[in-house]
């Protein structure tokens, strides 16, 4: 393994730790079955926004469902890790399409953002649905789904604006599948 390999493993095990963290211990159950509602979005986001689309779709889609299977909710795992990988993926590139240019753009991290939760929502109705055998009962988990990443939204965005002036104030330079991220 060269140290590329072993920079990229360590970073995507610090971030998958951060999410499971923030995500299973900074929770409250919701009232809806299988419902739940956690700060593991606002770790999740400002990693895909910060770091981009495969570091977000890893430490959120391994993170979360990671906790589903540490949790009453293990059945919730493989829906989990499919939704929250394409989240971070979107969210992610999102964000790197105006990184790239040096440019930071809310606009893009919110139409970014917007598209994801438009698949979790879409992806927990479909899995409820599997899982519920009923069309109605999933409609009350939208709710709290569309909350969860409102709160994701709300906090991750200034958190991440913090973190990347931070990052770059220190002159960090991150390096990731062999690509150095600079922060600007």
């Amino acid at each position: 393994m060269n140290s590329n390999n072993i920079k990229n493993l360590v970073l995507n095990s610090l971030f998958i730790a951060l999410v499971y963290v923030a995500t299973r211990f900074i929770n409250i159950p919701g009232p809806t079955p299988g419902g739940l509602f956690h700060l593991g979005n606002v770790m999740f986001f400002t990693i895909a926004i910060v770091f981009g689309k495969k570091a977000g779709a890893i430490s959120g889609g391994v993170g979360m469902a990671l906790f589903d299977l540490t949790s009453p909710y293990a059945i919730w795992a493989p829906f989990t890790l499919v939704i929250r990988l394409a989240m971070g993926y979107i969210i992610g590139a999102a964000a790197e399409k105006f990184q790239k240019k040096k440019v930071y753009n809310i606009v893009s991290i919110l139409v970014g953002i917007t598209v994801a939760t438009l698949v979790m929502i879409v992806g927990y109705y479909i899995s409820e649905v599997i899982l519920y055998h009923n069309f109605i009962t999933p409609l009350q988990s939208v709710w709290g789904n569309f909350m969860q990443s409102v709160v994701g939204t709300v906090i991750g965005i200034p958190f991440s604006v913090t973190l990347k002036a931070a990052l770059k104030k220190a002159n960090v330079n991150i390096y990731l599948e062999d690509k150095r991220i600079s922060i600007k």
